[in-house]
């Protein structure tokens, strides 16, 4: 195998672990049994175990919306955080990009940051 497959690979691998890592430490903050609760509602309403999280952004996204509606956006904002801390990858935000506000009016969403952040540190340029 081609090294820089078998980089891609891992890269690709060590993002996902360090969003499945955010979005748990993320979920920890609202307490054990509400995270676990979560995960159970994830699992039995959408077929979407934790460790598959990273490749259902979209579908994890939208069952924030629906079970936390706009308070969502705060709890995606403290797992891209988290998930920011973890990467530190370049992507084109700031700060401000973090507040509710900006998050609203710029239509940024939780998948495009994801998206974003896994091409800037999977394929780094």
């Amino acid at each position: 195998m081609n090294g820089s497959f078998q980089d891609r690979i891992a890269k690709e691998r060590k993002f996902e672990e360090s969003l499945s890592e955010a979005i748990d430490e993320a979920l920890t903050q609202l307490g054990e049994p509400i995270k676990n609760a979560l995960y159970l509602q994830l699992e039995d309403r959408l077929n979407i175990q934790r460790s598959e999280i990273p490749h259902h952004v979209k579908e994890f996204s939208d069952f924030l919306s629906t079970t936390f509606g706009l308070g969502a956006a705060r709890f995606e904002i403290k797992c891209m955080q988290k998930l920011h801390s973890k990467i530190n990858v370049r992507i084109q935000m700031t700060e401000d990009n973090y507040s509710i506000d900006k998050w609203v009016d710029d239509g940024l969403t939780f998948e495009y940051y994801i998206n974003r952040a896994r091409e800037n540190y999977c394929n780094p340029r």
